[in-house]
């Protein structure tokens, strides 16, 4: 049994994050994996990997297990497709000492959940941060998203390198100080040339979660143009939001009749292949340390408006 004693540094931070830094190398999915063989203990009792760490705290992993579990991880053959290098499938978009900003590949999952077996962006990330970061006193801090795109969203998506960095730009974006850009292709023309969509959205948790307008749900603003009509009485819309609420670009364009092609989960007729057609174009935000502006663009699929 390994021991660790939480310092103020990780004050706040996830179980399973401290967890992962305290076994560099390990995959996202071995340590789930030990979370729920009940292998690692947060103060004597065994834990669950969202829980928070505070200073003071002793976490405990029965390590011959860990390693164990590590090794047969790695001797299995990989049945990923997706890249084992971030810049091989996954373009990097920007980096310095303190962000990365990449490219993220449509079906690619950013946490493994039950689909660790496939790997994950967390995964490639770690690779790469292995492979690249130059070496660092303890703790080590895991490269990590600070916002999301759900799998089958393609697109530009912001990695924090530091812990600081981390903590800006999620206060950033709860702010609404980062802007997001999306490009969507959506069923149906929508009246006029722009428009806004103002609905509180509640989402309901489940096996696959979903949201909807309800007057009880978290305040959510998504604006859109039009920018040409295609094929088929489709649309490709320009869409900005700030806030940033569980498939709030999904929801809001359904509500409004115009779901996004391919979205058979918010009543999108067409399968499109099994592709949504929703892409993070742009991103614009404050450097967490210097304060430059930071603009970025990720061009869509090649396929985007053709299918």
């Amino acid at each position: 049994m390994k021991r660790f004693t939480i310092s103020g540094e990780w004050q706040g931070s996830r179980l399973d994050r401290f967890i992962r830094a305290s076994f560099p190398g390990t995959p996202f999915g071995v340590t789930q994996i030990l979370l729920r063989k009940g292998l690692i203990f947060l103060n004597g009792v065994k834990a669950n990997g969202s829980a928070r760490l505070k200073a003071g705290d002793v976490v405990a992993v029965n390590i011959s297990e860990a390693e164990e579990n590590g090794r047969s991880r790695q001797a299995a053959p990989p049945r990923a497709t997706s890249a084992c290098e971030i810049g091989a499938t996954v373009p990097v978009l920007y980096e310095d000492d303190s962000i990365l900003v990449i490219d993220k590949p449509a079906g690619l999952v950013v946490q493994p959940g039950n689909r660790a077996d496939k790997g994950s962006l967390l995964d490639l990330l770690e690779r790469y941060r292995l492979k690249h970061a130059a070496p660092a006193s303890e703790p080590l801090f895991l490269y990590t998203p600070v916002h999301r795109l759900d799998r089958q969203t393609s697109g530009a998506l912001i990695i924090a390198k530091t812990r600081p960095a981390a903590r800006a730009l999620s206060r950033a974006i709860s702010q609404g100080d980062v802007l997001k850009t999306y490009l969507a292709v959506v069923e149906g023309i929508p009246p006029g040339k722009s428009g806004e969509i103002s609905a509180p959205l509640a989402t309901y948790k489940g096996k696959h979660s979903h949201s909807a307008p309800a007057a009880t749900g978290k305040e959510a603003r998504t604006s859109y143009s039009v920018l040409k009509k295609l094929s088929g009485e489709r649309a490709l819309l320009e869409v900005s939001i700030r806030t940033g609420r569980t498939h709030q670009i999904r929801a809001h364009l359904a509500s409004i009749g115009h779901p996004i092609a391919g979205d058979k989960e918010y009543g999108a007729s067409s399968r499109s292949g099994g592709k949504l057609f929703l892409h993070a174009w742009k991103l614009q935000f404050q450097h967490p340390e210097t304060g430059a502006v930071i603009a970025v663009t990720a061009s869509p699929p090649p396929d985007f408006e053709n299918r």
